[in-house]
């Protein structure tokens, strides 16, 4: 069976949080802008990141299903594996 989020590591019981930001994979790394068109890349895309848990650069989603959106557009990017943490 295969995955709807390759790269996305995410859980069902956080769906219930307020918000939600895209942390690189074994980091404390967190996207901080993602610019599908970046006409400077090749190919086009590209995806900035922030160090630190609390970084206020960081972007967050207010649902789930956005934040996953997100991310699944980090991995078409970038290649990067992804969590989606929830806000505590």
């Amino acid at each position: 069976m295969s995955s709807l989020h390759p790269g996305v590591t995410f859980y069902e019981e956080d769906r219930g949080a307020s918000q939600f930001t895209i942390r690189v994979g074994g980091t404390s790394e967190f996207v901080s802008v993602i610019d599908a068109d970046d006409p400077t890349s090749w190919p086009a895309g590209s995806v900035d990141t922030v160090e630190g848990w609390a970084n206020p650069k960081a972007l967050t989603y207010d649902t789930m299903d956005k934040a996953l959106a997100a991310a699944d557009l980090v991995w078409e990017i970038e290649g990067f594996h992804v969590s989606i943490e929830a806000a505590r």
